[in-house]
């Protein structure tokens, strides 16, 4: 198979600043360099683009070079050459125009774009979303997330995914099936989810997911202990907490949830609801927030919280789609969906 890598890591910040090889194992390179080499060791056509070479030092180039990878500058020249193209470069504004000047405008008919980072594909799409539907429409983009990064000990399979917990598809069986045989050649296991799941149990983000439902378990565990009340009374304000929480992070940004949240009053209230001797997830967000830098501190002064609405967001799309209904609900969802994950 034809295969084009996007960004072969910066090796020199995985071995200096994350000291990779000495928290996880393995050996350099590690991240997009370790995932060429093990395809093109599976047999299959690997170029890899990566316009900076000091991210790694001759020695790493090297072996990467030696299995019969081809290193380009131009991610046009991998465009060109790919069926499979397995971006491995954090999201940014330079990634999303790079997928649309160079990429798209490229890739062969039916190629599909894997994502390989916590980056949610759905982000992805909103952002070129007019150059998939008016010019691409054959293009297909998955999830294609390994549980660790690649060339480290821990590194085993892929969270892979395509089709959304709506329904939605943003690629066809056959393109998705096509990515899945790529990982299973290089004899690594692959475990499907909906596609916008991915980024929560994948990546840097799996620590918000797991501090938080670690957070919601407890809550649970500590209100069956002292209260009667109901699961669903317990599910309410849970919810409540979250979509608070959500609503003023949308419009205020971190620091303007910080300042609205109010650190000193919501330490001492954590304090005091410390009642059980498994809140040890507790003792260690009431550290973090009682360490704020001074620097940080100054800035959340200077913001502005702004006026929420705090609802929950699945109720709104049921009464919209209740009200308004046909096209004209589904073209709001689509524009608020789309303001919420573009860049």
């Amino acid at each position: 198979m034809k295969v084009s890598i996007y960004g072969a890591g910066n090796q020199k910040f995985y071995l200096e600043e994350l000291k990779l090889h000495e928290k996880l194992g393995g050996e350099p390179p590690f991240g997009g360099g370790a995932v060429a080499i093990e395809l093109a060791k599976a047999g299959h056509e690997v170029v890899l683009a990566e316009p900076d070479r000091e991210v790694m030092d001759e020695e790493l180039w090297k072996k990467i070079e030696e299995v019969g990878i081809k290193v380009v500058e131009d991610d046009v020249e991998a465009a060109k050459h790919g069926e499979v193209h397995i971006l491995t470069r954090p999201c940014s504004e330079s990634t999303i125009g790079s997928i649309k000047k160079d990429i798209l405008q490229h890739i062969p008919k039916n190629s599909t774009i894997a994502i390989c980072s916590s980056t949610p594909v759905i982000m992805i799409y909103s952002n070129i979303e007019r150059e998939l539907r008016l010019e691409r429409k054959d293009v297909g983009l998955v999830s294609m997330c390994p549980n660790a990064i690649p060339g480290t000990g821990m590194y085993s399979r892929y969270i892979m995914g395509y089709r959304s917990l709506d329904g939605e598809e943003y690629s066809t069986e056959e393109q998705f099936n096509r990515c899945m045989e790529l990982i299973k050649s290089i004899n690594r296991e692959v475990v499907v989810k909906p596609i916008d799941l991915v980024p929560l149990i994948t990546g840097l983000p799996a620590h918000i997911t797991t501090v938080t439902l670690s957070g919601i378990l407890n809550y649970y565990r500590m209100k069956s202990l002292i209260t009667e009340d109901s699961e669903k009374v317990s599910e309410r304000e849970v919810l409540y907490v979250l979509q608070a929480i959500s609503a003023i992070l949308e419009t205020s940004g971190i620091r303007g949830l910080v300042k609205a949240l109010d650190m000193d009053l919501l330490i001492e209230n954590a304090k005091a609801s410390r009642l059980l001797e498994e809140q040890e997830d507790l003792e260690s967000a009431i550290h973090v927030l009682s360490n704020l830098s001074k620097e940080f501190s100054k800035e959340v002064e200077k913001c502005e919280v702004k006026p929420v609405s705090i609802v929950a967001s699945q109720a709104l799309v049921e009464e919209i789609r209740r009200t308004v209904g046909g096209a004209a609900a589904d073209g709001v969802i689509s524009r608020c969906k789309k303001k919420f994950l573009t860049s």
